[in-house]
């Protein structure tokens, strides 16, 4: 997950026409006092020409001033942001290539959690640990230019600081190659070496052998799988670092993951590899700030769906990303990839990372995977350590294939909106020595038509592979008739997810998400419960309208006041509300009992367990205590995508599903006796590593 991108926001416009944007050098020298939360540092600063004046930006904590050469430092505006930051005016007695300053202060934000990510914080000197991010502007930041760097970190007895580059001993870097911004972490560890090469190493707060050794493994595995597939590792190493707070942050050269977060069983196959990605896509190719961030869904695309297309469930994943924009990107929520610059919350992940990963997904059908990898390496050389847009990304795709994809780009990058396909009059009859299959498809969204390649498959009698057939779709309806050689059983629209596009109402089951996504949605709080559970309950309800801003909250005094159209999350079983909420799960294999609830085959007593179900319309949360509910406060967010859930009293899952459901909407039964449809999913992207 980058975090830097936002610093280039500040680019003057003159600046981003500029694939290579002007560099400047820090000779830096900076010392760290933990305890104190301050720094002192000095740098030595070289231009690209020599100038009489200059202005920069540094944290409004820092106190800066010129040593050389002679001239004066004035101080301007304040800028308020993320930090507080004031500009300084440098005037020099005669031009000069190169300046020194000198600061010092302290650097204390708290870490805080916002959107759907980890917790964050710009900036953080402190006994436990120390993080200078860019955005934290410790030191003088120059906008229009891309930085390299000698940085020597002086720190307490028995710390190490990491930062990008190569280091020729601890808490020395040197970066020769143009970054964006310099970031330092710093803390005591235990450190890993990966003995068979430099290139890995794991440093850890709590010392974890066995844990080092799983990451050691990975990390080499990684940079061997996409050195091949893209191009040669940008970095001298990779160090996997465990954070005093819980991150989940993809550096040049390293990647900061918190103490919880590092621990995830499945994290090795997830998001650790899509944190190693970043050094390709994001942190040596640098999304061009005024044209979208292709970097986040590109990785995600790579990553996380490759890993999961590995283990067969490619489509499973796709389908995911289609299921959250469906739920999340309401009207008003949506965006255009252009426009898109970081995740803020559910709706800009599911349009940013969702719809990037699907794009990045057609144009790989569209070309064939071996001249989607071609396109990926001529992106990858042709963009290192440089400012790129979707131009760029078009022009290397072009090129490989010969194709013009203009017309493509336009539309999946500068459009908002999905299609949305429904599947009609699909009949068969014989037709000379085969069959003739007739059918419409339709687009019914409410945005203009898209030019689509849809996939439709067809279940022949006496074949078990189907016959897939693209229809090339540019308006609102397309009527098609396909000669056939057998009997067709079935017809299915994209069964493998492969179109960007909001799925029909019967393929999305109930999920927690799609109360919460929702147009206008509604906590009802139990007013007659036990005091802490009504306080919990509350707080809960606050929390998530800090990272919901549409949620509303009503007393269930108000329960026969509800606007009508609203979807409904109904907290605790003593609310007013609870029996419509359990009406409403009617159809689903959920049963109360006497003795408990059953959920898909299992048991739960609720005085034990804590359980959250997600209707059509409404959404039922029951929790036994007070204490499980700020554990559900804080957990529910992250299971969005399911039905059902079960935690214990400590917080710790038990069960999580989605409803089963029968889709209708995009396929055709015309024989009733016929098996299901087996479809295989694409080859993994993964083969084509060498």
């Amino acid at each position: 997950m980058r975090h830097l991108t936002s610093l280039l926001l500040w680019l003057p416009l003159a600046a981003l026409a500029a694939v290579h944007p002007p560099q400047v050098h820090h000779q830096l020298s900076l010392r760290l006092f933990p305890d104190q939360g301050r720094l002192s540092a000095a740098d030595r600063i070289s231009l690209p020409t020599p100038v009489e004046e200059l202005e920069f930006l540094i944290h409004d904590g820092l106190a800066p001033h010129l040593t050389a050469p002679a001239g004066r430092i004035q101080a301007l505006e304040t800028e308020p942001d993320q930090v507080p930051a004031r500009r300084y005016r440098v005037v020099l007695e005669k031009p000069a290539d190169s300046l020194t300053l000198e600061w010092s202060g302290s650097i204390r934000h708290p870490v805080a959690r916002g959107g759907p990510g980890p917790e964050a914080t710009p900036g953080l000197i402190a006994s436990e640990g120390v993080w200078l991010g860019g955005e934290s502007l410790w030191y003088p930041w120059l906008a229009g230019h891309l930085v390299t760097f000698e940085l020597e970190v002086k720190l307490p007895k028995d710390w190490r600081a990491i930062s990008q580059g190569r280091s020729p001993e601890p808490n020395r870097f040197e970066a020769h190659q143009p970054q964006e911004a310099i970031v330092v972490a710093a803390g005591r560890f235990a450190v890993h070496q990966d003995p068979g090469t430099p290139r890995a190493a794991v440093w850890l707060r709590h010392d974890d052998p066995a844990l080092a050794r799983r990451y050691l493994q990975a990390t080499r595995e990684d940079l061997r799988l996409y050195s091949a597939l893209i191009g040669p590792y940008p970095y001298p190493g990779f160090t996997l670092v465990e954070n005093f707070w819980e991150s989940g942050w993809g550096l040049p050269g390293f990647t900061l993951l918190g103490p919880r977060v590092i621990r995830l069983p499945f994290l090795l196959a997830s998001s650790y590899p899509h944190e190693i990605l970043h050094n390709w896509w994001g942190n040596s190719v640098y999304p061009d700030p005024d044209d979208g961030n292709w970097a986040e869904g590109l990785t995600a695309y790579l990553a996380d769906h490759l890993f999961q297309e590995l283990q067969g469930r490619g489509a499973a994943w796709r389908r995911r990303q289609l299921a959250a924009y469906s739920r999340w990107v309401q009207k008003g929520r949506d965006l255009p990839l252009v426009a898109f610059r970081a995740r803020h919350d559910q709706a800009s992940q599911a349009a940013g990372y969702g719809r990037m990963s699907m794009f990045a997904h057609a144009l790989r059908l569209r070309l064939g995977d071996d001249t989607f990898v071609a396109g990926l390496r001529r992106f990858y050389a042709d963009n290192l350590f440089a400012l790129a847009g979707f131009d760029d990304l078009r022009r290397a795709f072009e090129q490989v294939s010969g194709k013009d994809l203009q017309a493509m780009f336009r539309q999946w990058t500068r459009r908002t909106g999905a299609p949305r396909l429904r599947l009609a009059e699909v009949r068969s009859r014989a037709h000379g020595a085969g069959y003739q299959l007739s059918g419409e498809l339709r687009q019914e969204q409410p945005e203009a038509p898209f030019s689509l390649r849809v996939p439709l498959y067809v279940q022949l009698e006496g074949r078990r592979k189907p016959l897939l057939k693209v229809l090339e779709m540019d308006d609102r309806r397309l009527a098609f008739s396909i000669e056939l050689p057998a009997r067709p059983l079935r017809v299915v629209v994209d069964p493998l997810f492969d179109l960007f596009r909001r799925l029909a109402p019967d393929e999305l089951p109930p999920a927690l998400a799609g109360l919460l996504g929702a147009g206008r949605v509604i906590l009802v709080v139990p007013e007659a419960a036990p005091k802490s559970k009504r306080r919990a309950w509350n707080e809960l309800a606050r929390a998530w309208v800090r990272r919901y801003p549409h949620l509303e909250v009503r007393p269930d005094s108000e329960s026969d006041a509800l606007p009508g159209g609203a979807r409904i999350l109904v907290l605790g079983a003593d609310n007013r509300l609870a029996e419509r909420a359990w009406a409403d799960l009617n159809g689903l294999p959920v049963e109360r009992r006497n003795d408990g609830v059953r959920i898909a085959g299992h048991h739960f007593d609720p005085d034990r367990t804590a359980l959250a179900l997600a209707g059509p319309h409404f959404g039922l949360i029951l929790a036994p205590t007070a204490d499980t509910i700020q554990l559900l406060a804080r957990k529910l967010p992250h299971y969005g995508r399911y039905g059902y859930l079960a935690f214990d009293t400590e917080g710790r899952n038990r069960l999580k599903g989605e409803w089963p459901t029968r889709a209708r909407s995009l396929s055709a039964v015309l024989d009733p006796q016929a098996p299901p449809l087996e479809v295989p999913d694409h080859p993994p992207l993964a083969r084509l590593a060498r």
